[in-house]
């Protein structure tokens, strides 16, 4: 079994771009490490700078959470070294150094942005993983991310985000994020689908089932006998888990 009975992705809720909120930005070390300290398993998202560079940073504009308007591919790392997460004194995290701090205390769960040379980026991801000791799986949006990944790296878990209305201006890039129909050539271990748009007949095939974004008691409370895992934010799960007699 690709994804055995004890896998994080099966056991271990998973904090959105770590635990953030309260002052705590997404994607940033004060987030990741109160994730760490609460024994929760890690999402973040991880990108290239216009210097190759991979860092944590969830949009393609830094717009959000920084006062720069740029796309993150057009900065460089040292461009991105002197901003600022959220008014706050957390910057934006380097691939190499986030794994170094983390060090295998916890799961991490890694989103693949798109990026322009899809495998020259996985072989980037791949690269700063292969030394990584501790437990972790991908995840994208992009099959043909997706396929590279199976291709030069079979051995590592995949899984396919999915949701039924990802806001691509193509209807059949639309359809493809919805219905998934490459993944009988990607192969991919898992479905991380959109929690909102469960129950899904097509996310599950026998595959295990993750949602996201959970963000409140009673979402958690609708999708968790659908799901084997969830990525959340703004709740603590395993005290829904139980006081509400959750049993999954």
């Amino acid at each position: 079994m690709r994804v055995p009975a004890d896998s994080f992705l099966r056991t271990t809720p998973v904090a959105h771009r770590g635990f953030h909120g309260g002052g705590v930005p997404e994607n940033s070390y004060a987030a990741f490490e109160k994730a760490i300290a609460l024994h929760y398993a890690i999402e973040t998202d991880v990108r290239e700078t216009a210097d190759g560079q991979l860092v944590l940073f969830h949009d393609d504009t830094l717009a959000r959470m920084t006062s720069d308007a740029r796309e993150v591919r057009e900065v460089t790392q040292e461009e991105l070294a002197a901003l600022r997460l959220g008014g706050t004194e957390e910057r934006i995290p380097l691939f190499s150094e986030f794994l170094e701090r983390v060090a295998g205390r916890v799961p991490l769960l890694i989103e693949l942005k798109g990026e322009p040379d899809r495998a020259a980026f996985v072989a980037n991801v791949l690269a700063a993983l292969k030394n990584y000791r501790g437990e972790f799986a991908l995840q994208t949006f992009d099959p043909r991310i997706l396929r590279q990944i199976k291709k030069q790296a079979p051995h590592v878990l995949r899984g396919q985000l999915a949701c039924r209305d990802s806001g691509e201006r193509s209807a059949f890039r639309r359809w493809v994020v919805r219905a998934m129909p490459l993944n009988f050539l990607n192969k991919p271990d898992f479905i991380s689908y959109c929690a909102a748009d469960l129950p899904c007949r097509r996310a599950k095939r026998g595959k295990p089932l993750l949602c996201w974004t959970v963000r409140d008691a009673d979402e958690y409370l609708r999708v968790k006998p659908l799901v084997d895992n969830v990525i959340f934010e703004n709740i603590r799960p395993e005290q829904l888990y139980v006081t509400c007699g959750l049993h999954k």
